[in-house]
């Protein structure tokens, strides 16, 4: 079974979105994975949950990466301007701390990560005049 989590780092919140993905100007991240079924719950609507043990371990990687990179986050919340490249510079630095931290999650046939995506507000390039108007 699949499963997909969409991550706001910004809010420290995740879903579960399967089988549809929001669109958002938030900035997010899709998670993907390849889930076993007994390494899931479901809620009172039969919908699929991590178990307990798994969402536990989620929670602890999102905090480390908020706090690890607070200092960016910020920077994306508040739409601040970055130096060029920054973004590039800063999103890599991200994305390659949250595959290493999600790839820890993962136990043989039970749970992998495969594919992981940004979406929403990730800015690459950009100047004063292109600043969000977030007033």
């Amino acid at each position: 079974m699949k499963l997909t989590l969409v991550i706001d780092l910004l809010e420290n919140e995740w879903n579960i979105v399967e089988p549809n993905k929001l669109v958002s100007p938030e900035p997010l991240i899709f998670a993907t994975f390849l889930i076993h079924k007994k390494r899931l719950t479901a809620d009172s609507n039969n919908q699929p949950q991590l178990g307990r043990n798994d969402e536990r371990e989620l929670k602890k990687i999102l905090k480390l990466l908020r706090t690890n990179h607070r200092e960016y986050l910020q920077a994306l919340d508040q739409d601040i301007l970055l130096s060029n490249n920054e973004h590039l510079f800063q999103q890599q630095l991200l994305m390659q701390a949250m595959l290493s931290e999600l790839r820890k999650l993962e136990a043989p046939d039970e749970l992998k990560l495969i594919r992981l995506e940004l979406t929403g507000s990730w800015p690459l390039y950009q100047t004063e005049e292109g600043l969000l108007d977030l007033y």
